[in-house]
C-alpha cells in the first residue's frame, strides 16, 4: 500500500522507526519495488519479505518516502541496512525516521492520541498570537501538595 501523507501526519504516525529516502521523484510504486529488490539482493530483507507499505510525503521541494520498520523489523538485517543507509546518504538522502523528524522538521514524534501542541499564554504573548487560547488553557492555581 502506498499512502500519501502530510508532514503533520508523518509526525503522528504510530511508526517508531523507518528508513526515509529523500528526493524520490516519479512513481512511488517503482521506488517501493526497486528498494525492496535492492535490499533483498543485498541480503538486508530476509525470507522473501518486503516493505508492503510506504508513506510518501513532501517537504520543501522534495518528495520523500518512509519505509516503516513496523511490519518488517524481524526480517531486516539491521547491521547491513545501517551500512547501506550510510552508503546512500549522499545520493538518496537516506536517513532514519528518528533522525529525520528532529533534524528536518524540528520535532520529535508525537503519539497519535496526543493532543496537538498548543502554545502557552506566555508563548502566545511573546509571539503576538494573543486571544487564541481556550478556557482549558487558562492558568490554574497550583495548590501545594502535602507530604505524608
Amino acid at each position: 500500500m502506498i499512502k500519501h501523507i502530510t508532514t503533520d501526519e508523518l509526525i503522528r504516525l504510530p511508526v517508531k522507526e523507518g528508513l526515509v529516502l529523500q528526493g524520490c521523484g516519479g512513481d512511488p510504486a517503482e521506488w517501493q519495488d526497486g528498494i525492496n529488490e535492492v535490499l533483498t539482493e543485498a541480503g538486508i530483507l530476509n525470507k522473501g519479505k518486503v516493505f508492503p507499505d510506504i508513506y510518501v510525503f513532501n517537504h520543501g521541494e522534495l518528495t520523500n518516502i518512509l519505509f516503516p520498520f513496523d511490519q518488517t523489523m524481524e526480517n531486516l538485517d539491521m547491521g547491513k541496512l545501517a551500512v547501506w543507509r550510510l552508503q546512500h546518504r549522499a545520493d538518496l538522502g537516506a536517513t532514519w525516521l528518528s533522525d529525520y523528524l528532529p533534524n528536518y522538521l524540528g520535532v520529535e514524534a508525537i503519539e497519535a492520541d496526543e493532543p496537538p501542541y498548543k502554545p502557552s499564554v506566555r508563548e502566545q504573548l511573546a509571539t503576538g498570537e494573543q486571544g487564541h487560547h481556550t478556557d482549558t488553557q487558562k492558568a490554574k492555581k497550583k495548590t501545594p501538595s502535602k507530604e505524608i
